[in-house]
């Protein structure tokens, strides 16, 4: 990694942590304000090495992503974590690509507000495919939900910074409502979950990995935004109406909103709107809306 210029480690980096990453988006958030034409030559550059390879998308910039050679160049700098998984350029279909690109487009929204700010959030500060697994009430039936990406995120407000921690749910438009809604189900039997005997008065599983219960903020995009906030307003109905789902409105802070809302306006702005409070205002990404609000 010491041969790379810090533009390509951390480019490196970056497409091994998060896959797929399009042109512009590495420049973003890595270098916002340099030429993309740069970006282009230093990524070019990286392929040439044998380090990362392109592919074309259909009216649309080129993706990025390593090979072996850079995965392993990046695993032995021991910058980040190793991850379980290589992407071969065979495997990479249209959907997976389009997703995976519009998880990393939900990070950069972000980070621009991070930046904005003088809070802190980096390309690093999301992990993308973060599993975690739970066994139902009666403790029989194992289950497991995996989040798209769990995003951590340091908010200053006038000088009092504090840890705010996100499961982010990407959806294409691609999943019928009633299923978006039954993974709210199996966040809210992840936070309930206690391992050991049922009612044994132990400790919730997700206390071993987060210091607070992570908010749960689904992100739609791939239709028009009409059809989008139509199914939110769907969703947020179904989930209300599906027995005990809402009433863990107080312990699980469940919000939903667009990919252009997020990226247009910020995650600090109303922009998220709450899917089990009584309250359906829009509120920010940050904000926690109570049940039993008028």
């Amino acid at each position: 990694m010491q041969r790379l210029d810090p533009f390509k480690r951390e480019a490196l980096v970056v497409l091994y942590w998060h896959r797929m990453v399009s042109t512009d988006q590495v420049r973003r958030l890595i270098a916002p304000t340099a030429p993309t034409r740069t970006v282009q030559h230093k990524l070019r550059a990286l392929k040439s090495d044998g380090l990362v390879d392109g592919l074309d998308r259909h009216h649309a910039p080129r993706t990025w992503h390593v090979t072996e050679s850079g995965a392993e160049l990046v695993e032995e700098s021991g910058r980040v974590d190793a991850r379980p998984y290589r992407i071969p350029q065979a495997a990479v279909v249209e959907l997976l690509q389009e997703h995976t690109l519009d998880v990393v487009e939900t990070g950069i929204a972000f980070t621009a507000a991070a930046r904005r700010r003088g809070d802190e959030c980096g390309p690093l500060s999301w992990t993308p495919e973060v599993a975690h697994r739970f066994r139902d009430g009666r403790g029989r039936r194992q289950g497991v939900v995996i989040a798209d990406a769990v995003l951590d995120y340091v908010l200053d407000e006038d000088g009092r910074r504090s840890q705010r921690t996100f499961f982010i749910e990407l959806d294409r438009a691609t999943m019928p409502v009633a299923r978006l809604a039954q993974k709210l189900r199996s966040y809210v039997q992840y936070y309930e979950y206690v391992p050991g005997k049922p009612n044994s008065g132990g400790r919730p599983a997700w206390r071993s990995r987060y210091a607070r219960f992570p908010r749960l903020l689904i992100v739609l995009s791939g239709a028009a935004e009409h059809v989008l906030e139509r199914r939110l307003t769907d969703l947020r109905a179904y989930a209300r109406a599906m027995h005990g789902l809402a009433l863990a409105g107080d312990r699980v802070c469940t919000l939903g909103t667009t990919l252009r809302r997020l990226r247009d306006h910020g995650p600090t702005a109303d922009i998220a709107l709450p899917l089990l409070a009584d309250n359906g205002a829009p509120v920010s990404a940050f904000a926690w809306p109570k049940t039993g609000d008028s």
